[in-house]
Order: structure tokens, then C-alpha cells, then sequence
């Protein structure tokens, strides 16, 4: 199974590196033959979250953070505030539903900042020559603008009720057993205290896009809820430089019983050894458990930023402006994988390369082809996106 890390993404930037490669996730290592009915009552659930956004945002305060740790606001360009401000103004305006108002910001933004132009690129170019810089995607902030887009041109002309709810699984072992390419084991990695911080705060602010995002592109039918499990057998990983081995559907085995049955999609969060500083990389990727799309991820992942981002404890700002770029970016591996006679992915990452896309596609950076592909193939698919996504009930 292959899993991408994010990476420089302009077409021949955004090819992936060697230095940056993808990470591979096999099933060579389980996780342990210890007495599945005590993992299983190991397992700690928390209730689910039926909301886009159960946790309170404070927009200013998280910018003021923002512009505390980084420099002064006005030692920005003028064009990077205000996409940057913009942009979680209309998020906010989005998750309250205002999809009227939302559209209204991204209209005025488009106006001045047309999509595919190479403004994106150059807007964010000096925030990011920072030695520590704030990374908020490449090119920053476009991939969540494009969501943005999406999510509010269905909103304004259709209602997005969310009747039918799905279910995420995030699965969080808490200890990891990794095996590194030289020196010793690290037993009982601990995962990070940060992820559970809040009733699990960081996790939401990743997401909470994504669930708008899921319910517009499902035709305004899916509400997707979130479901919270730490199991407490550690994770068995080899890590070689720039690759993990593990069965990483082993976690899965230790949720309740009917967990997995009843879960639409998973995101497996595993505890890092980034602070143990072995040499060997970070990052996610996309899986599958059966039919089922399954995210996969470091918990430094959520938290910390790797070295070409700048390294350093992610923001705020940062994760609700890179995270979405990673989920849909992954995600949509999936949606291709579900329809392959449409040869949206005939070969990996095609949309890296401008001449592999299909010549009814326009525009010119990575997420303007998940929006081509589903305005011009996957809205009018048989069956439906929503009929897709239900899992673990599937839609007749």
C-alpha cells in the first residue's frame, strides 16, 4: 500500500522527491498475539461528534497567535493577509452554515485572486523563505480556497440537510513498538498528549472542512460524524528511511465489537518517534480497510510540522489552512480508486503532469483537477458519491 506524503506540488515541483518520498505501509509486522477480549475491553471509546464543528472556534484569537509567533501582521504583503484572513472568515461562515455569505467572501477573493493563476505561488513565496516559517500548503491556502469553492457554490443552490449520517473510526493506539533502521527498538512510544487535548481539539480542526466538504459534494446527503477510540496495544512499525511497515488494520481488530461494521471511513493515528531524532521521516497517507477509505497518519502529523515545512509545533492558522490540503489530496485517491472507467488514476498521481490529464480539463494545479474530475465525471456517477461513502450500510 502506498501512502503520499505531502510535497512540493507545482508540476514539476509537485512531483514527489526522493527526499520526500511516498511511505509504504505493508502487513509484514501484527500487532501482537496477545488475548484479543482484553484488547477489546482495552478499547476506550468516546462519544461520537454529530456536527461539522462540535468544538467553539475563535477565528481572532487563533490569527493573533498566528501573527505573534510569526511577525507582525504588517510585515506580510498585503495579498497573504487577506487571503489568509479571508479565507477562515469564510470557513467560519461555512461551518454556521451561512453558505450565502460564505460564497460572497470567496467571489470577492476569486475577483482578486482568480483560481489556477500564479499569483498563489507568488503570494505565499516570502512566508515561506522564512527559516521558520508558517506552512499553510503549496501553494498556500489554495487547496482549502478550492474546497471553499466547491462547498459553497452546491451550498447556494441546494439544501444541505446531512440526513444521512456516516461514521469516521479515529482509531489512536496508545503506544507504538518501533522497530528503527539502525539502533535500538523504542518500546511504548507514547502517543502525544497534544491529540487528546480538548476532547481531542486538534483532530476536529483538521476536519471540521472536510465534514462541509463530504456534505456538499454528497449532493448536501451525508453528515459525517466522528468517533473517537484509543486501544491500548501498541502499534508494531519497522521504519526504514522513508518507509513504514505495519499491518496498520491491526489497531482496527482491538475496537468493540461492531465498531469497524458500522464505521464508514478510518483514520488511524499513531504515536511518532520524531522526538527520539531518528532520521527516518514523517508524514500520511491513504489506506483501505475492504471497500472502506482509511487515513493514516503520524499524530506529529496533526501537530508538528515536518523539515521542508519549517519544522516547529503547527498553529492553529497553519492546521485548518494545510490539514484539508492532505485529507482531500488523500481522499480523492480513494474516490478515483472507486471509479476506475473514468482513468482518473491510471497511473499514480497523474495530475502531478500537466499532459496526463484528461483534455476536458482546465486550470493547472493539483486540486483544480479533484474539481474537474468531480464536476465532469464523479457528479454524475453510477452509483452516486453518497451511495459510495455509505459503507458500512450500503446505499441501494
Amino acid at each position: 500500500m502506498i501512502l503520499t506524503l505531502a510535497t512540493q506540488h507545482r508540476f514539476a515541483l509537485r512531483a514527489l522527491s526522493s527526499l520526500l518520498a511516498a511511505i509504504a505501509i505493508s502487513g509484514l509486522l501484527g500487532c501482537g498475539d496477545g488475548d484479543r477480549s482484553k484488547e477489546l475491553s482495552n478499547a476506550t471509546p468516546t462519544p461520537a461528534s454529530s456536527k461539522p464543528s462540535p468544538d467553539p472556534t475563535n477565528t481572532q484569537a487563533a490569527l493573533a497567535k498566528f501573527w505573534e509567533r510569526y511577525g507582525a501582521r504588517d510585515s506580510f504583503p498585503a495579498m497573504y493577509v487577506d487571503i489568509l484572513e479571508n479565507t477562515l472568515l469564510a470557513e467560519d461562515k461555512v461551518l454556521a452554515k451561512d453558505y450565502t455569505g460564505a460564497r460572497t467572501i470567496v467571489d470577492k477573493l476569486l475577483a482578486k485572486y482568480p483560481l489556477s493563476d500564479d499569483v498563489w505561488w507568488t503570494i505565499f513565496r516570502t512566508g515561506e523563505e522564512k527559516s521558520t516559517r508558517p506552512h499553510l500548503g503549496e501553494p498556500g491556502a489554495y487547496a482549502h480556497m478550492r474546497m471553499l469553492d466547491e462547498i459553497t457554490k452546491i451550498g447556494v443552490t441546494k439544501s444541505l440537510a446531512g440526513s444521512k449520517p456516516i461514521q469516521m473510526a479515529v482509531v489512536m493506539p496508545a503506544c507504538s513498538d518501533i522497530v528503527p533502521k539502525a539502533g535500538p527498538t523504542l518500546l511504548n512510544h507514547r502517543l502525544s498528549p497534544e491529540i487528546e487535548e480538548n476532547s481531542y481539539e486538534v483532530v476536529h480542526q483538521s476536519l471540521r472542512l472536510f465534514q462541509s466538504y463530504i456534505l456538499a459534494i454528497s449532493n448536501g446527503e451525508l453528515r459525517l460524524e466522528l468517533n473517537f477510540y484509543k486501544v491500548n496495544e501498541c502499534f508494531q512499525i519497522k521504519k526504514e528511511t522513508g518507509f513504514v511497515v505495519g499491518n496498520y488494520t491491526a489497531p482496527v481488530s482491538q475496537l468493540p465489537a461492531g465498531v469497524a461494521d458500522k464505521s464508514d471511513m478510518f483514520w488511524l493515528i499513531y504515536p511518532s518517534d520524531n522526538d527520539a531524532g531518528l532520521d527516518i521521516g514523517q508524514g500520511g497517507g491513504m489506506g483501505a480497510f475492504g471497500d472502506k477509505p482509511f487515513f493514516i497518519s503520524e499524530d506529529d502529523w496533526v501537530i508538528r510540522k515536518v523539515a521542508y515545512q519549517g519544522g516547529g509545533a503547527r498553529t492553529e492558522v497553519e492546521r485548518r489552512l494545510y490539514l484539508p490540503e492532505w485529507v482531500q489530496h488523500e481522499f480523492l485517491h480513494h474516490l478515483f480508486s472507486s471509479w476506475p472507467e473514468f482513468g482518473l488514476e491510471k497511473t499514480g498521481h497523474q495530475w502531478f503532469t500537466r499532459t496526463n490529464w484528461p483534455a476536458d480539463f482546465v486550470g493547472g494545479i493539483e486540486e483544480d483537477y479533484y474539481s474537474e474530475a468531480l464536476r465532469k465525471r464523479l457528479y454524475t456517477a453510477t452509483p452516486s458519491i453518497a451511495q459510495k461513502l455509505q459503507r458500512a450500510n450500503p446505499a441501494k
